[in-house]
């Protein structure tokens, strides 16, 4: 069976720059996102998907409008939270890897 590509399934796989405390990352061209009680709701077009983030998750979000380094996101979220370097650093970058696999996240190469 012959295999086609999809424009669309390409552009979704950015996995190609690892994301890493060092990584400087900020919202990708496609989201369109919109606050509803305090959370941010997410929305791809080109995937037709949405996404709620949740309060932790919606700190995460509005951090990435401007490029920030994924340690300084992390030492902003720590005096905001008071939570566990590790575990904090963890979970950001397991929050930042699933948005750049959707597509609504890019890293930045500087």
């Amino acid at each position: 069976m012959e295999q086609r590509s999809r424009p669309e399934a390409n552009f979704f796989m950015s996995r190609e720059i690892p994301i890493t405390a060092e990584s400087v990352v900020s919202w990708s061209e496609t989201p369109v996102s919109t606050e509803v009680d305090r959370e941010v709701v997410l929305m791809n077009v080109r995937r037709g998907r949405c996404y709620g983030l949740g309060e932790t998750g919606s700190s995460v979000w509005r951090r990435l409008g401007s490029p920030i380094r994924v340690d300084d996101l992390c030492r902003e979220l720590m005096l905001e939270y008071h939570a566990d370097p590790a575990v904090l650093t963890n979970d950001v970058l397991t929050l930042l890897e699933n948005l750049q696999e959707e597509g609504l996240v890019k890293v930045i190469v500087t």
